[in-house]
């Protein structure tokens, strides 16, 4: 008897284990994007550009202090950042607005372009700030709301952000369907976020504009992969290089499929050394890093790790990377330091979770446990959190909790990586293993008992 119990056991575990892997057909064929790998695409935009910010450039030094040309030279700016990952330029956008504010205060327009630039800088604390001032003027309401919205989501004030975009328009306008598809994918509700993003993207179609399209399926192919679709995701990015040949995010969303999916290590470098030689900011090196790990090169790791730390902590960087920073130094005591600072600067689930991962690999694992509970757990579904969560309780001793947490964070292995996934299993495999060995000294005390029985006559043989 109890070598049949011990035997279901062991098969359930060993069943348990082999439904992680899962012979996978690879997506990705360099041919169907070869055409897109050409820095002429992205020089075109760039000399563009350049032409168009040295002719507004002419007109203000002819008119010094003239606001029309400054704001002009500011979005320039701000799109440029765009183009070349160059912090300056989001600076220099900042520098030419704040200028304006200063002496003509109040204009919402002014307000708006300092919003966005907050946002894309991380300055979370400041683009509410800027947003409220201009909510409150009353003028361009509608703009207002919507970029309200944005900042109450990253700022984890879910309920908050949807009244305000609740009272800007209707569901059947595309910037409110591509603020909700924000609202839905926070509270963890992707299916629903997909459906709404799928809408947004026929709108874009129905409009006629090709820089909205464009957007629209850039996302859409993002939101396919977290939702396990990956064809779907490698074909929307296709399309969405079609309507931007220069479109690097998707290339990037390619290499990871090619990486994470395929496995196909040496086809998601080539691309992101290509990206690095055109594009030269920190990301990729985050990215090459993982696929060092998962190559089992640790010193081209560490070599790439070190790099993206020195280069994004730079001051220049503000608040952009803190997020990756604080995941990558977690082990080390300044990790605690700046996860604070990002819980300030964007108290969001996630930044919480990234402030108790700190503490957990810092010695603290009551606070890491106490923060985890408080502010994380039922408040986000994205999978580093459960991953996190997952790991923090089973050292708790929260067995059941944690293996919870670990399932959830590992039906998200294609977003979370190769890396993480083994990580993940490696972590169940030992509440497994824990499981069993439960199992048995409780076979065990009953056989003795039994035993005990039998001698005492309590039962009968």
């Amino acid at each position: 008897m109890k070598k049949i119990f011990l035997l279901a056991i062991l098969l359930a575990a060993i069943g348990a284990a082999t439904c992680f892997y899962q012979p996978q057909n690879p997506v990705v064929n360099a041919a169907d994007y070869a055409t897109f790998m050409d820095e002429n695409h992205l020089k075109k935009k760039r000399v563009a550009l350049s032409e168009e910010i040295g002719f507004w450039k002419k007109k203000l030094t002819s008119n010094p202090g003239n606001y029309v040309f400054e704001k002009k030279l500011a979005g320039l700016s701000a799109k440029r950042f765009k183009l070349t990952g160059n912090p300056q330029d989001i600076h220099r956008s900042d520098s030419l607005l704040k200028s304006v504010n200063e002496r003509l205060p109040g204009q919402v327009g002014v307000l708006h372009s300092l919003t966005a630039n907050a946002i894309t800088r991380h300055a979370f604390k400041e683009a509410q700030a800027y947003i409220t001032q201009a909510y409150e003027i009353g003028e361009k309401r509608f703009v207002s709301s919507l970029l309200l919205t944005d900042v109450l989501l990253e700022r984890g004030q879910f309920f908050s952000a949807k009244r305000y975009l609740l009272e800007a328009t209707s569901e059947s306008h595309f910037d409110y369907l591509i603020r909700d598809v924000k609202f839905q994918d926070q509270i963890g509700d992707l299916g629903r976020a997909i459906q709404q993003m799928e809408k947004a993207l026929s709108k874009a179609e129905a409009s006629g504009n090709p820089q909205v399209v464009h957007w629209s399926l850039s996302n859409l192919a993002d939101m396919y992969g977290h939702d396990g679709r990956i064809s779907q995701s490698y074909n929307t990015y296709l399309k969405a290089l079609t309507y931007n040949p220069a479109d690097l995010h998707s290339l990037k969303g390619i290499a990871w499929i090619a990486f994470s999916h395929d496995k196909n290590t040496a086809e998601a470098k080539r691309i992101l050394h290509y990206l690095k030689s055109v594009h030269p900011v920190p990301d990729y090196d985050l990215m090459l890093a993982e696929i060092a790990i998962f190559e089992n090169d640790a010193a081209l790791a560490k070599e790439l790790q070190e790099s993206f730390i020195e280069e994004a902590g730079k001051p220049v960087y503000g608040s952009m990377y803190k997020g990756y920073l604080c995941e990558l130094t977690s082990h080390r005591p300044n990790a605690l330091a700046i996860a604070k600072t990002e819980v300030e600067e964007r108290p969001h689930p996630t930044s919480y979770d990234l402030l108790a991962w700190a503490h957990f690999h810092n010695g603290n694992l009551k606070k890491a446990v106490e923060l985890t509970e408080n502010h994380v757990l039922n408040q986000t579904g994205e999978p580093v959190a459960q991953y996190h969560s997952g790991v923090i309780l089973k050292e708790a001793g929260q067995y059941e909790k944690a293996e919870e947490y670990l399932e959830e964070a590992l039906g998200a292995g294609y977003e979370l990586g190769p890396v993480v996934a083994q990580e993940i299993k490696t972590h169940l495999e030992e509440l497994d293993r824990r499981s069993l060995t439960a199992s048995q000294e409780t076979v065990a005390k009953v056989l003795d008992w039994f035993q005990y029985a039998k001698s005492r006559r309590f039962i009968k043989s």
